[in-house]
C-alpha cells in the first residue's frame, strides 16, 4: 500500500544524513565559523571559502545541483502559477498553512522548544516568506538568484535543529522519531503545496487538477533538494491528496503546545490585521480555513455571532477574485511583503542558524 504505516513509521527515524553530517562537522566547537560560512553566501554564484568542511562540500554541490530539463520545466510551471496566485498563496501560508502545521502533535513538539517561535510569531512569518519569494522569483535559480543557497540555508537549519534537540536529554525518539524527520519534513513540504491550494479552492478561486499537479510538482522538486525522501514525493494530485490524509490521520491530535502555538499566531494575527478588511475577524478567518475538526485540535473557539459576522467574507473573497486576479503577480505580492517587514522591524530578515534550544 503506499504510504503504509510501516514505511512512515520507518521515516520517522531518518533525518538528512548529508546535511547532519555537514553539521556535525563544525558542531559545537566550530559552530560560530559555520554561520560566517553561510553569511558569505549571498546568491547562487557565491563561492565557497577554501576551507569549508568536506562534508559540507558534498551537501552544497547535492543542493546547487545543476537543473535538468524536467526540473527546469516544474520550476516555471511553479513559477507561473505562483505569479498568478502570490497574495494569496502568502495570505494562506500565514492564515491555514501554519497553524495546520501546528495539529500535529509530534512534529510540534519540535517547534514548541525555540522559544523564538512563540514570542516572535512574526519574525518567523516574515522568515518563511523571505524564503518562498527566494525560489519563487523568476531567476530564482541562475547564478543571480538566490533559491538554491536559501533551499541550502534551510536545510542546515533543519539540521542545527536536529543537532541540539538531539544532544538536548529530553527527547524521547522511541515515542516522538528523530526530530524534524522525513514525515514531519514531508507534512510541512504539503503546507506549503497542497494545502494552499485547497485554501484558494475555499476562497473562490478555480484551480484546475493540472494547475494543482504543477504546483505540487515544484514544491516535490523544493522538497527534493531540502533532503526529502524520494518516497515522499507524491507523483501527482492522488498521491498528494494519500499522503496528507495518512498523515494528518496519524498524527493530528490536541497538544498543550499545539493551542500554545496557535495563541501566539492569533494573538499576532490580531495586531496586524487593524484597519485591514478582516479588523476584529481574524481568528474568524484562521477557524473557518481549517474547518472544525482541526480548529477545535488547536482550541481556536469562534463564538457563535463571530461566526455569522464572518459568514459574508467569503463571498466577499469570491468577488474579489473575480475582479482583482489579474492584478496578481509576484512582483506585487514582494513588494507588498517588503513593505510589511520594513513596518515590523528595523533588522533585515534572513536566514539564520538557531543559536540554542531548549
Amino acid at each position: 500500500m503506499i504510504y503504509d504505516k510501516t514505511t512512515l513509521d520507518d521515516l520517522r527515524l531518518e533525518g538528512d544524513v548529508l546535511a547532519d553530517q555537514a553539521v556535525s562537522s563544525y558542531f559545537p566547537s566550530r559552530k560560530a565559523e559555520l554561520q560566517i560560512i553561510l553569511d558569505g553566501l549571498e546568491i547562487n554564484s557565491s563561492k565557497l571559502p577554501s576551507t569549508v568542511s568536506d562534508d559540507f562540500k558534498h551537501l552544497y554541490n547535492s543542493v546547487l545541483k545543476p537543473l535538468n530539463d524536467l526540473e527546469e520545466e516544474k520550476v516555471a510551471k511553479g513559477h507561473d502559477f505562483f505569479s498568478k496566485n502570490a497574495s494569496d498563496i502568502m495570505l494562506l501560508l500565514g492564515f491555514l498553512s501554519l497553524p495546520y502545521c501546528y495539529a500535529a502533535a509530534k512534529g510540534a513538539q519540535v517547534l514548541g522548544r525555540s522559544n523564538r517561535i512563540i514570542a516572535e510569531p512574526g519574525k518567523r512569518l516574515l522568515e518563511t516568506a523571505e524564503f518562498v519569494f527566494d525560489i519563487t522569483q523568476p531567476k530564482a535559480f541562475e547564478p543571480r538568484g538566490k533559491g538554491f543557497i536559501s533551499i541550502l540555508k534551510v536545510r542546515l537549519i533543519h539540521a542545527v535543529i536536529r543537532w541540539y534537540v538531539t544532544n538536548s536529554g529530553t527527547w524521547d525518539q522511541d515515542q516522538l522519531g528523530v526530530p524534524v524527520n522525513q514525515e514531519d519534513m514531508a507534512g510541512t513540504n504539503l503546507s506549503f503545496s497542497l494545502i494552499p491550494v485547497r485554501g484558494m479552492r475555499k476562497i473562490g478561486i478555480n484551480i484546475l487538477p493540472k494547475e494543482s499537479d504543477a504546483y505540487i510538482q515544484f514544491w516535490n522538486f523544493i522538497g527534493s533538494r531540502l533532503g526529502l525522501n524520494d518516497l515522499l514525493l507524491p507523483k501527482n494530485n492522488k498521491e498528494c491528496y494519500v499522503l496528507e490524509k495518512r498523515i494528518r490521520e496519524r498524527h493530528f491530535e490536541s497538544s498543550a503546545i499545539g493551542k500554545e502555538l496557535t495563541a501566539s499566531l492569533l494573538k499576532y494575527f490580531e495586531s496586524v490585521t487593524v484597519n485591514s478588511p478582516i479588523e476584529g475577524k481574524s481568528k474568524a478567518f484562521v477557524q473557518y480555513m481549517l474547518g472544525d475538526q482541526i480548529s477545535d485540535l488547536l482550541g481556536i473557539k469562534v463564538d457563535q455571532v463571530s461566526r455569522l459576522s464572518f459568514r459574508p467574507f467569503p463571498e466577499l473573497m469570491k468577488v474579489k477574485n473575480v475582479l482583482l486576479r489579474k492584478d496578481d503577480n509576484y512582483l506585487s505580492a514582494f513588494t507588498q511583503f517588503k513593505a510589511r517587514s520594513g513596518e515590523m522591524t528595523d533588522e533585515s530578515i534572513e536566514l539564520v542558524l538557531p543559536k540554542g534550544i531548549k
